[in-house]
Formats: structure tokens, C-alpha cells, sequence
């Protein structure tokens, strides 16, 4: 646990310093520093036993082999908080889908009511003041006005909301990272209001599925960290040179990358590698939370959770 908690902390804050929100130079090198210490090991063994995992995880048509649990094996108080969370994940989604429509339409005002609609199911499924405070600052914006930094949080949305949706058991697959899942609003059907079809109740994943996956994508992580410095999109301290460079130099090639959709890590261009940096973070960072709720007696929070890791 406390080797998880750490490297998420570290990852997540080196995730914020590259995309500019906070921290400078020295700040990135710093905690790069100790992400390598704790990641190298991680790494070496992740990639030489990559094939088997795959094995494991994912047959040729991209199936999961799951370990599912009743869900009398799940705290009731646990698996009823992860059901809330997709519903209000799910209406964030829906919300930034109508958010992304009117940034790129004109729509009169009279049909620009996604706000009032969205609100009122949060409402009637009594979850609107079980809302994180951010998710209420958002949720109470007027229709089109969500800022752009507002609405790039969908990305992030969307790598929660697949975990919970596939964790829950509302879905029997989860797109994997090796085909460079992108925002996809549709997740938000069936989860909140008159035409919900999920009860909440059912099987379960084992905690084992969601560290699997925690650690595919810690495995992309690094991946990416490698390749960021390559390219000098980031600068990290001269005790880690060596170790991005011995991974970057073992990963290339089409036969020992990371897949990502139809190229590889080294073939993604500066945006697209940027944009797969933010998903695998968060799918990382989210499948370690899940992972820990799971076998927890009492549900967290996820920004609980974050601040304390």
C-alpha cells in the first residue's frame, strides 16, 4: 500500500508540474528523482514479463480475464459510495458534452439547458449534495460557460468513469490503454435518471483486477516520462538521464513499444503524447483508489484519498 500510495503522489504531482499548473524545473527534476527510485524496479520487471501480462490480462480480441466477486464479498456502504460516484461522474460527462457543444455551436439560449436538466436527476436521485465542492462549483455554471481548463477535466472523467462502469460490472470490457482510449460522452448513459439501467447491485472486481491495471498503466507512465525528457518537453535531474535513456533506448521499435492505437509511444506526436501522459495518469491514479475501496471496510473520497497518498 505504501508503495502505491507514493508513486501516485509522485506521479500525479510531476503530471501537474509538465502541464504547466504548478512547479518549475527544479521542481520536476526533484520529484522525477525519487519516481525513478521507486519506478526502475517497477519498470525493468513490468517489461520483462510485458507478454505474460498481456496474457494475462487481455486475449486476442481484447477481453479481460476478471477475477468477479459477489457482492456480499464488497462492503454494501463501499459498493453503494463507487455506484453514486459513476452517477455523478456520469452527469459531469453528459454536462461536458453539452459544455463542448455550445463552445462549438451557436444554440439559443431557451435550448441551452443541460445545467437544469442534469441538476434536477442529481436531485431526485438525492446526489446533488453529495457532490465533491468542485463538482458544485461546476455544476451550478450557467450553460455555456464552463471554462476551457473546466471542460479538459473530461478526460480525466472519462478514464474514473470507465474503471467505475467496468469495476461495478456495468461493463464486461474496458478498453485498454494500448488503444489510446480518448473522451468518449457516451459512458454517461444508463447511470442517472429515468432511463438508468443500473441498479447498483451485482458482481464486483477483486482489488488483484484493479492492481493489474493500476500497474499497466504506471507502465505507460514511464513510458512517456522517457519519452517527454527525449524530446526536452521536460527537464529532469541529471540522476535520472540514464535511466530515461536506457528505457527509451530498450522501447524502441514496433516489436518492444508501448502500443498506442496504430503507432507507438516513440512514433505519437508532441500533443497526442502529452494527451496519453493525462490519460494514464489518471486511469493509474484511479485504478490504485479502486483498488484500496475495494477491500476497505468504509468508503474515501478520491480527493481525500489523493491528499493524504
Amino acid at each position: 500500500m505504501t508503495y502505491a500510495l507514493a508513486s501516485i503522489a509522485v506521479l500525479s504531482f510531476i503530471g501537474m508540474s509538465i502541464l504547466g499548473e504548478q512547479g518549475g524545473v527544479w521542481t520536476i527534476a526533484f520529484y522525477v528523482m525519487f519516481c525513478g527510485i521507486v519506478a526502475t524496479g517497477f519498470v525493468m520487471l513490468r517489461r520483462s514479463h510485458r507478454q505474460q501480462d498481456q496474457a494475462l490480462n487481455y486475449s486476442i480480441t481484447g477481453r479481460s480475464v476478471l477475477a468477479l466477486q459477489d457482492a456480499d464479498d464488497i462492503s454494501a456502504i463501499v459498493r453503494t459510495y463507487l455506484a453514486e460516484r459513476a452517477a455523478i461522474i456520469g452527469s459531469l460527462v453528459a454536462r461536458a458534452a453539452s459544455e463542448n457543444h455550445l463552445r462549438l455551436n451557436e444554440v439559443p439560449f431557451e435550448q441551452a439547458s443541460m445545467r437544469q436538466r442534469q441538476n434536477a436527476q442529481l436531485r431526485q436521485s438525492g446526489l446533488l449534495d453529495k457532490l465533491e465542492p468542485t463538482e458544485a462549483d461546476l455544476v451550478g455554471v450557467a450553460d455555456g460557460r464552463w471554462t476551457v481548463e473546466q471542460l479538459n477535466e473530461v478526460v480525466k472523467w472519462c478514464e474514473q468513469l470507465r474503471l467505475l462502469r467496468w469495476t461495478l460490472g456495468i461493463d464486461a470490457e474496458m478498453i485498454p490503454l494500448a488503444h489510446f482510449p480518448r473522451v468518449d460522452f457516451s459512458l454517461s448513459l444508463g447511470l442517472l435518471g429515468s432511463k438508468c439501467t443500473f441498479s447498483g447491485s451485482g458482481q464486483t472486481l477483486k482489488s488483484w483486477d484493479l492492481r493489474v491495471e493500476r500497474d499497466i498503466a504506471f507502465g505507460y507512465v514511464a513510458r512517456v516520462v522517457a519519452e517527454l525528457k527525449a524530446r526536452k518537453l521536460i527537464t529532469i535531474g541529471p540522476e535520472l538521464d540514464s535511466w530515461a535513456d536506457q528505457l527509451r533506448e530498450k522501447s524502441l521499435g514496433p516489436s518492444n513499444d508501448y502500443l498506442v492505437g496504430s503507432k507507438t509511444v516513440g512514433e505519437l506526436d508532441d500533443d497526442n503524447l502529452r494527451l496519453l501522459w493525462i490519460i494514464a495518469v489518471s486511469r493509474g491514479q484511479y485504478a490504485a483508489y479502486l483498488a484500496e475501496q475495494l477491500s476497505a471496510d468504509n468508503p474515501c473520497s478520491f480527493a481525500r484519498w489523493s491528499s493524504r497518498a
